[in-house]
């Protein structure tokens, strides 16, 4: 048995502690030594835990991604099931770093599994064929992902995103109406916020491949 800093050594005590140095130092300082060093335990330990750095990672952004689908539910409306699944998978994304790990790939662990499995039977009931029913699932996923990692640098501050907004739009201000005629007569209505663009692309989404 080994014992760390924090306790008895467990794959729980080296996710917490890869969950913590992430979020002080970022993932570029991410590695098996590094978790290691933090929890005053020999590299080798944290192999006799997990196969390598890759499912260490995995497991700590699968993790991260629980409040997505703590006590969801299905309903008999499989679109609305789709639209608040992904609606809290951007949520979550959104502020916390380490489960936008889970952008790299899959994590083929539990919470990530629920959200695969909810999204592919909410297909079905649709009525979706196999292979659209995947389709479906990839595209709604990958627009959440994208979305999520596109928005998270403006997330944390709405004075700072409101701010950055009226900048970008001053630039187009200041462009010559004879050069870019419909960015000068639309350019007021630009970035209407974020939150407003993901959920009207989601819903023409849910309407194009769930229908």
């Amino acid at each position: 048995m080994v014992t760390s800093k924090r306790g008895t050594l467990s794959r729980e005590v080296i996710c917490q502690a890869a969950i913590t140095l992430i979020e002080a130092k970022g993932v570029n300082a991410f590695s098996l030594r590094a978790v290691a060093k933090s929890l005053g335990v020999d590299p080798a330990a944290i192999y006799r835990h997990y196969a390598d750095v890759d499912d260490l990672m995995r497991e700590v952004s699968d993790l991260a991604l629980a409040p997505t689908v703590r006590d969801f539910r299905c309903t008999d409306d499989p679109r609305a099931d789709v639209r608040l699944l992904m609606t809290r998978l951007r949520d979550v994304l959104l502020v916390n770093g380490v489960a936008r790990l889970s952008a790299l790939g899959p994590t083929r662990y539990p919470n990530e599994l629920f959200i695969t499995e909810t999204m592919l039977d909410a297909a079905l009931r649709c009525g979706l064929a196999d292979e659209q029913a995947v389709l479906a699932y990839h595209v709604l996923v990958e627009y959440t992902v994208g979305s999520a990692t596109l928005d998270a640098p403006l997330s944390q501050d709405p004075h700072t995103r409101a701010r950055t907004y009226d900048i970008w739009r001053g630039d187009y201000a200041e462009l010559a109406a004879a050069d870019y005629p419909v960015i000068a007569q639309l350019r007021g209505l630009l970035y209407p916020g974020s939150d407003v663009v993901f959920e009207a692309g989601l819903d023409a989404l849910i309407a194009q491949f769930l229908h």
